[in-house]
């Protein structure tokens, strides 16, 4: 089988924190990849997490970024060059603003959001979960569609990327590009497909699914082109302007679409003469809005309400990055480098950003307040929690839930509880965390492993609380939404059940670590049993813990992995199959090529 996967490379240096960003690669340079599912470092070009299995997809645009982003420890870049953005600059002839942001900023963002400020939140405050899934899966020029456990349906051609709602219920697929005329742009749910438009270059899907940006008619030796905002319910396409500022890259700098799909930015009036351009908003059908010279925005809410924008510094390098409510500007960080990235709530009322080794929340476009007395490289997040992601001049990263108010962060010296009040107090025993956290759907309750592969429990939101130790020497593990129920594999391969605050029960011996996979919404946990990585393992369950249960003809499966709404493997012979999240499977295709999940 030949599976096809993506990795996103910088030409600024080795990213430690791998994410699976923007289709469109900048080549040249090694890269790490970090699973989606488990957080796991791998290396460069595997197909599959060394850890739990889940296979690297290829394609994978912002808009499919992970639904169970487990905590994260973002070390800073090994082996980092002396060409940063500055660097890079000197090498080549001048730009104008624009162009030196798309040369400059973006290469950055990748480091940026992969190795300093990968944000991820808690479900405690109000947190959205993911329920539905689309699956890709490519065969021979055709992309066969997976809709949770619906029948399944094919689209005719190949796939360049796609982009999901943070429900995982819709997506946006382009089809058949070519980077001199675009390509076909389609929509997709769990049942249906239907094509939007053709000549399509760029795209962006808003939150819910109901509204995609997209750019055609591309003028690449003026940089100019048209900008459509579609509706996904209506099926009804508005025309922006004809005159929107286009580079040829994937990010679409400037234009930002709200969560409901009736808002967008775009960036228009572009001047290379005198190296000027010109923001604009439209809100919910209005006539545009300007937003002022060298300003463009990088987040707006629904109706305009809350609006994040960048006004460019004289050097174009850096600039200043504001939030509007009503008439209300507020500054929240000047002079920050390019490429910086920010976390939004799911309404866009509230934005973490990190500058200077300081983290900052404001609130319903209020000025900044400082967040602990740390600064806070990531955060922690339960499994399937709603995220959004999109890449450009700023990363913005959106999560599904109500507010920030209460969470939990990882910094140098470990994990902090950070309280309603903004207040932080450090959590027992982890200055030695290691390279995995998760956090029940509740928020009061966090497990993690630490470095020398001791499994704790604890709950984060009590100061002073101490740790309970679940198992020692654990090579890898999965756990309920509640965190309840607990499998874990020891350096033995044994796999053991904990569950609550009982005595451990071992499930089997000769288990992979790299091979685990929970059933959403269950106890019900899959694994592979005498594995290798040539001929496969066979595949068991256990139910709560209890004895191991083969699944029958399922006896050389290499590859095995869940989504919110399936479990599927694939066997030696490259057949896939499918079930709903129990026992039964049922063939689902032949030779295929994952494409995404």
């Amino acid at each position: 089988m030949t599976l096809t996967y993506y990795v996103a490379e910088c030409t600024i240096g080795t990213i430690i924190e791998y994410t699976h960003h923007s289709n469109d690669s900048l080549t040249g340079r090694q890269i790490n990849m970090r699973c989606e599912f488990c957080g796991h470092i791998n290396d460069q070009g595997v197909k599959f997490c060394a850890r739990c299995g889940s296979p690297f997809n290829a394609n994978q645009t912002p808009g499919q970024y992970a639904p169970n982003n487990v905590g994260y420890n973002n070390a800073a870049p090994n082996n980092m060059p002396p060409n940063n953005a500055a660097y890079i600059a000197d090498q080549k002839p001048k730009q104008f603003p624009l162009k030196k942001i798309l040369i400059i900023a973006i290469p950055v963002v990748v480091v940026i959001i992969a190795a300093i400020i990968l944000f991820s939140v808690l479900g405690g405050s109000g947190g959205a979960l993911i329920k539905d899934n689309i699956s890709f899966f490519t065969d021979r020029g055709t992309v066969i569609v997976s809709g949770n456990s619906n029948p399944k349906f094919s689209l005719d051609g190949n796939m360049h990327s796609s982009q999901k709602s943070m429900d995982g219920s819709k997506a946006a697929v382009m089809m058949e590009y070519s980077s001199n005329t675009g390509g076909e742009l389609w929509f997709v749910t769990t049942s249906t497909s239907y094509q939007i438009a053709d000549d399509v270059v760029a795209y962006r899907l808003s939150d819910s699914g109901n509204g995609v940006a997209f750019i055609t008619d591309y003028d690449s030796r003026n940089d100019v082109a048209t900008l459509i905002l579609y509706d996904t319910s209506s099926k009804t396409a508005t025309k922006i302007t004809e005159d929107v500022f286009y580079y040829g890259s994937s990010e679409m700098l400037g234009i930002c679409i709200s969560p409901n799909g009736k808002s967008v930015s775009y960036i228009s009036d572009y001047d290379e003469r005198d190296d000027e351009f010109t923001g604009y908003i439209k809100v919910d059908g209005k006539t545009p809005e300007r937003l002022g010279k060298n300003t463009f925005a990088v987040a707006v809410s629904d109706g305009g309400r809350h609006l994040y924008y960048i006004k460019l510094s004289d050097n174009g390098y850096t600039g200043s990055l504001y939030v509007r409510s009503g008439r209300n500007d507020n500054r929240l960080a000047s002079d920050m480098s390019l490429g910086q990235s920010i976390a939004l709530n799911r309404d866009y009322s509230e934005v973490l950003v990190t500058v200077d080794d300081r983290t900052y929340i404001s609130r319903n476009g209020n000025e900044r307040e400082r967040v602990g007395g740390s600064s806070i490289y990531s955060l922690i997040v339960p499994d399937w929690t709603q995220v959004g992601y999109s890449a450009g001049t700023m990363g913005i990263t959106v999560y599904g839930i109500r507010g920030f108010s209460g969470f939990v962060g990882y910094t140098g010296d470990g994990l902090v509880y950070i309280n309603s009040r903004l207040e932080s107090s450090r959590i027992s025993s982890s200055s030695n965390y290691g390279y995995r956290a998760t956090l029940s759907a509740d928020g009061k309750t966090l497990l993690y492993i630490n470095n020398n592969g001791h499994l704790s429990i604890i709950d984060p939101t009590r100061e002073g609380a101490e740790r309970r130790e679940v198992a020692r020497n654990v090579s890898g593990y999965v756990a309920t939404s509640n965190l309840k129920t607990i499998y874990y594999v020891n350096e033995d391969d044994e796999l053991w059940c904990a569950r609550g605050n009982g005595v451990p029960v071992k499930i089997s011996d000769d288990v992979s670590p790299n091979h685990l996979a929970l059933a959403n919404n269950s106890n019900k946990v899959f694994f592979l049993v005498d594995y290798s990585s040539s001929r496969g393992g066979e595949l068991y369950y256990s139910n709560n813990g209890g004895r191991r249960t083969s699944i029958s003809g399922a006896d050389e499966v290499r590859y095995l992995w869940s989504t919110p709404a399936n479990i599927f493997f694939i066997t030696r012979d490259d057949e896939t199959f499918r079930s709903n999240g129990n026992e039964n499977f049922s063939q689902f295709e032949q030779d295929v090529v994952i494409a995404g999940y």
